[in-house]
């Protein structure tokens, strides 16, 4: 089967590698996906896939049904782009103003297309159902937690989802796995520190919120320097501040904002509780008040460990135990994969792409050698998850 899967992937690569390059022309940003799904489902139509479409969302579900209807196999692609202007050279770079496939989200929806081919083509031998999912907006709005909450899966019995990342950190023709936690929670936070405004030459009679942020600052790295275990990751960073329009003035108040980062459930509460606590205590200390607002964003993503097992003999498989590697640590980035994991069992991997610019960066764009990779694996993880559960 393995033998028939790379057969078909090279039959439709040419095809695939068109249409990544298209999209990468092409992209657009969270919410706005119109003409991306577009192309998704005249493709789908075109190739005499079935499919579903969401409403009042960019969202599109192919299915496969096989030889039997269950059980039922979840596959996942993102299909949006970043607010940035490319600064590629590549032939096919972005032709919208603003706005790039900075993430390989490109890549991923290309790479399903040929999964979702290949599966269909073999829907005779598949002992279950392929689900594909096209979703939009895992960059900004939560689009999985969304398409999930819509109900648009609710009607199929879905018993694993699996979806891969493109990584540029790792070499090209490999693929990463992580046991547990892969990807942090994500915990953005907006603080208003509010003193009392002076002349700069007389501190004394202010209360200087300037100089009490930078307490603060220097206070919540003491969270993840002295209130967490070594091996228990956790970022917390002040990425804004704001105050101040005069220099010889000390502002009534001070704003900054910025992000807490954390892979257990336990740490993610305690870290989140500590840091109010503490952000709010230092500026009393020193005569002020904080306002802190925390907005809650994507959740932990957490493998499933048999499943993550699957991925990694599957690529043992196809690709040699040297091109499979285990990342010993998990990336401290958001993805809203992790709103499907905590409802389905599941796992992601990473496409590696490497050495590439980093993602997020206006110089980077997908490696089309690692179509073949992703979409051979695709198709081949939901094949051997079908033909272990059925």
């Amino acid at each position: 089967m393995t033998t028939r899967i790379a057969a078909l992937t090279q039959q439709i690569l040419p095809e695939i590698i068109r249409i990544r390059r298209h999209l990468h022309q092409h992209p657009e940003l969270s919410w706005q996906e119109k003409e991306t799904t577009a192309l998704i489902r005249d493709w789908l139509a075109d190739h005499k896939i079935e499919f579903r479409s969401a409403e009042n969302m960019y969202a599109t579900l192919a299915l496969i049904p096989g030889k039997q209807t269950s059980p039922i196999v979840g596959l996942r692609a993102d299909i949006d782009a970043l607010p940035i202007q490319e600064a590629t050279e590549v032939p096919h770079r972005s032709q919208n103003a603003g706005v790039m496939h900075a993430c390989g989200h490109d890549g991923h929806t290309a790479t399903l297309l040929g999964a979702t081919w290949v599966l269909a083509q073999l829907r005779e031998e598949l002992p279950g159902t392929a689900a594909c999912v096209f979703q939009p907006a895992e960059e900004n709005g939560g689009g999985g937690r969304e398409l999930l909450a819509s109900g648009f899966l609710n009607d199929l019995d879905i018993k694993a989802f699996f979806a891969l990342h493109t990584w540029p950190y790792i070499p090209l023709g490999t693929i990463g796995v992580r046991y547990g936690g892969m990807m942090s929670a994500i915990d953005d936070f907006k603080i208003i520190v509010h003193g009392k405004s002076g002349h700069a030459a007389h501190p004394l009679t202010a209360v200087d919120p300037v100089w009490i942020s930078a307490q603060i600052i220097n206070a919540v790295q003491g969270l993840v320097t002295r209130e967490r275990h070594g091996a228990d990751p956790c970022v917390i960073t002040v990425a804004t501040i704001h105050g101040g329009i005069a220099d010889n003035v000390i502002p009534a108040q001070v704003e900054m904002a910025g992000t807490i980062r954390t892979i257990q459930a336990e740490t993610r509460t305690r870290m989140v509780r500590r840091f109010i606590e503490l952000v709010q205590s230092v500026a009393q200390t020193f005569g002020a008040t904080a306002e802190v607002a925390i907005e809650h964003g994507y959740p932990p993503l957490l493998n499933t460990g048999h499943l993550v097992e699957l991925i990694a003999q599957t690529g043992t498989e196809l690709l040699g135990a040297d091109k499979v590697i285990e990342l010993h640590e998990p990336s401290m980035g958001g993805e809203d994969f992790a709103y499907y994991l905590q409802k389905y069992s599941g796992a992601m991997f990473r496409l590696g792409v490497g050495p590439r610019p980093s993602l997020h960066s206006d110089k980077f764009d997908f490696d089309d050698n690692a179509l073949a990779i992703g979409i051979n694996m695709m198709a081949t993880v939901a094949m051997k998850f079908l033909q272990s559960s059925s």
